[in-house]
């Protein structure tokens, strides 16, 4: 069911990062001898229970004083992002199974160090974090923090290097105030050049996890549509509603049998059979009756939501203030309204009218109120009353993280920057509310960030407008199109009009790569394309597009903006500022509805990214990485993603050959 999707997806973090390293630091027990007297003891066995350290019989200390290593750091750093790598996903565009590609799958990444060997332990973790900077910030920006042809895994790291490594989760739009961003998170307390200790790295990333788990490091970002409205996740999903003790009665033993065969995922048709039996006594556990109820599989969806609605009525017939458990009850209701509105989106209205008259039941503003508002107000959202919702949620953002996720996020949507920005100035949480003081320093950073969106265009227009007035250029690249892997290079001669490409693909229905070697005349639009199974050119016009992204790739940036209303995030890092373009699906597939494709009319576009790699000296792009999943009409998903890189010290002077114009068959 939707709620239950909903619940494990948010989930997954927090699961990674909290799954026990080793029994015994869940127990009670120590995991090191050496680290009962010290200060950062409860981070050491948190860390462990995360995974983030090694710990037993051989591995009996922790030694919390001695320095730490730059391989050990880098050790780390690999373990927090495998845990939180989704944070840095609409960044990085890295699956889990692309984490080990240099490109998109040909080749075997490399580190550019002498004295890192690939037999030893040290290698793995330090290439997955040299990937990750180099996805984030361009080629080799690892050297940014360990310069020169050795790093010296062994020399004991410094703050500052630690620092360097930390701000890829800080959102940071400038590496040079890496050491700035990270102190200001209060991630570490030393100073610049002192030497890191075990007990302090521990302690480190203790207090990055509480920031992982809590927001996304862009938290007004909805890349692929799903984000928005927020709802709370629900720590506990499959109450008793009532506490049972032994021993039970038939009735109180047959309700907990059927709430635990839900639970656990083995409930039948004998279930919600039980359930429906005890309705028609007088068992005392109304709430759980309908709650549960709701969940029956085998019923209509209308009528699910007619028992999720008895149990918010049993629940105030109870005349007992739990926030919590109407919030549940609220989320049901929220759920399966997103399920029936599936076919028919007029049902969102209908569910907030039902659910709208329960307001009047709980005090205003109580936290019996906001637990129940939250979700009329995403119905409301839904409903397309979005300045109702946004007045609702306003009266309780103060302290509610998702009321300003939301407010703030829609505003932003209506381009109301300055007033989502006075809307956070009023919000004053306490200092130890840190889920609260944390989101208030996200929200501040990204609602800079957009206020900053028409010179980011500016800017990443000019670099592209250098790319395409550059006399000649030459491009490797290596992507992967539904299954198909591609490595080529290609050479553009602009004065000529004329590209040469070469290289090969791999098939997914074949164990051997094929030749790819084509020639393109842009003033006559042509394409000769070689076809490697009747060894022979093809012909073929270049007017027609194929795909959706080429339609966008031809767009100039500005008309992306205005037009498509995608958005933008600049850092730099290095010599290197790096743009990230995201565009919502939602407004691409309206926009191409008149598009003429060869593939048909566009149905869906799940996920429109990319990222532009630009030296800030030349201001000259020198690496584009994109990632598209587009639907067509007839069903047919295509995934694209890839990367080139550009050279332009070459001059080069393209014609196409008199062999290719006559050997294409007639």
């Amino acid at each position: 069911m939707q709620k239950l999707i909903r619940t494990l997806s948010s989930g997954l973090l927090v699961a990674a990062l909290l799954t026990p390293g080793v029994a015994s630091a869940a127990g009670g027990f120590l995991p090191y001898s050496d680290i009962s007297n010290h200060w950062a003891k409860a981070s050491i066995i948190r860390g462990v229970q995360a995974g983030l350290f090694a710990a037993g019989t051989d591995a009996p200390h922790f030694y919390p004083n001695r320095d730490m290593s730059r391989a050990e750091f880098l050790a780390l750093m690999d373990r927090l992002y495998n845990g939180g790598q989704y944070q840095l996903y609409p960044l990085t565009f890295l699956s889990e199974h692309a984490e080990w590609s240099k490109g998109e799958g040909f080749d075997q990444p490399y580190l550019p160090y002498k004295d890192v060997d690939r037999l030893t332990w040290v290698y793995n973790p330090t290439l997955r974090v040299a990937i990750v900077l180099d996805r984030l910030y361009g080629p080799n920006a690892i050297q940014q923090v360990f310069p020169g042809e050795e790093m010296k895994p062994d020399q004991p790291i410094t703050q500052e290097e630690a620092a360097k490594l930390m701000q890829m989760f800080t959102m940071s739009p400038d590496s040079s105030k890496a050491w700035e961003e990270v102190k200001a998170w209060k991630w570490l307390e030393g100073d610049r050049t002192d030497k890191l200790k075990r007990g302090e790295a521990a302690a480190a990333a203790d207090r990055m996890i509480t920031y992982l788990v809590q927001d996304t490091i862009l938290p007004l970002l909805d890349y692929d549509g799903t984000k928005f409205p927020m709802v709370p996740e629900i720590e506990e999903l499959f109450p008793y509603f009532e506490t049972y003790t032994a021993p039970k009665s038939k009735q109180e033993a047959a309700y907990v049998s059927a709430v635990d065969a839900i639970r656990n995922h083995e409930d039948s048709e004998a279930t919600f059979e039980l359930l429906r039996a005890l309705a028609d006594t007088t068992f005392a556990n109304r709430i759980g009756l309908h709650f549960y109820l709701s969940w029956d599989p085998g019923t209509e969806i209308s009528t699910n939501l007619d028992e999720a609605m008895s149990a918010i009525d049993a629940y105030f017939a109870n005349k007992i203030i739990l926030p919590d458990t109407l919030r549940l009850l609220s989320a049901n209701v929220y759920d399966l309204a997103l399920q029936q509105a599936g076919k028919d989106q007029k049902q969102f209205a209908k569910v907030l009218e039902r659910l709208s008259a329960y307001e009047q039941k709980v005090k205003p503003n109580s936290k019996e109120w906001e637990a129940l508002a939250i979700y009329l107000g995403a119905l409301e959202i839904k409903s397309g009353q979005t300045e109702k919702a946004l007045e609702r949620y306003k009266q309780f953002s103060a302290n509610n993280p998702e009321a300003l996720l939301n407010a703030c996020y829609y505003l932003y949507q209506e381009g109301r920057l300055e007033e989502a920005s006075a809307l956070l100035a009023t919000v004053k949480p306490n200092a130890s509310d840190s889920r609260m003081v944390q989101l208030g320093k996200l929200l501040r950073q990204e609602l800079t960030s957009l206020q900053e969106q028409s010179a980011i265009v500016s800017d990443l227009g000019y670099s592209l407008r250098r790319l395409d007035n550059a006399d000649s250029y030459q491009v490797q690249g290596e992507a992967v199109l539904s299954g198909f892997s591609f490595k080529y290079t290609q050479e553009i001669d602009q004065r000529s009009q004329v590209s040469r490409l070469n290289g090969f693909y791999q098939s997914p229905q074949k164990l051997v790569s094929d030749k790819l070697a084509t020639y393109t005349d842009g003033s006559k639009h042509i394409q000769y394309s070689y076809d490697s199974e009747k060894q022979r050119w093809d012909r073929h016009s270049t007017n027609n597009l194929d795909f959706l992204h080429e339609w966008v790739g031809a767009l100039p940036v500005a008309e992306r903006a205005n037009k498509l209303h995608a958005r933008y995030f600049k850092q730099t890092f290095g010599e290197m500022e790096v743009i990230t373009e995201w565009i919502p699906g939602s407004v691409l597939a309206e926009q191409s509805a008149s598009l003429l494709l060869e593939r048909g009319k566009v149905k869906d576009v799940p996920l429109f990214m990319n990222k532009y790699y630009i030296n800030k000296s030349t201001d000259r792009v020198v690496k584009h990485t994109w990632r598209y999943e587009e639907i067509y009409s007839s069903d047919e998903y295509v995934a694209y993603s890839g990367t080139d890189q550009y050279d332009y010290a070459k001059s080069i002077k393209l014609s196409i050959p008199e062999e290719v114009r006559k050997g294409v068959t007639p």
